[in-house]
């Protein structure tokens, strides 16, 4: 089963230097348990480089969702923005994620995302 939530490329303004983001451009989403700012970080990735992150306030749930074997790819659907919700600002990347994972822990990202409107636009 598949579900896609429209979200954000966090940190653009870090990886801008090695990374230009192409609409319609896919990129994988993998956990980083090393991550010092946040152990349930989820970076974002272009082959084997690391280009971003995934929203901190979201970071647990997608690190859960990956942790038990769910698979989360991101699509650029725009460029580049400044954060309206971060007080620091920052760039960041509109993208859509795509949840790749049985329909049991798809239903529980679900419900989680409506029950705390992590919508991202």
């Amino acid at each position: 089963m598949e579900y896609e939530l429209p979200c954000c490329v966090r940190g653009y303004h870090v990886y801008k230097a090695i990374w230009t983001a192409i609409d319609g451009e896919e990129l994988v989403c993998r956990r980083e348990p090393t991550n010092g700012g946040d152990r349930y970080a989820v970076a974002v990735l272009k082959g084997e480089t690391i280009i971003g992150h995934l929203p901190r306030k979201m970071s647990k749930l997608f690190s859960l969702f990956l942790r038990r074997g769910g698979s989360i790819r991101c699509k650029v659907t725009g460029s580049r923005r400044y954060s309206n919700d971060l007080p620091q600002g920052g760039l960041e990347i509109p993208c859509t994620l795509l949840f790749m994972a049985d329909k049991k822990e798809i239903m529980k990202v679900i419900k989680v995302v409506k029950a705390k409107r992590f919508i991202m636009d």
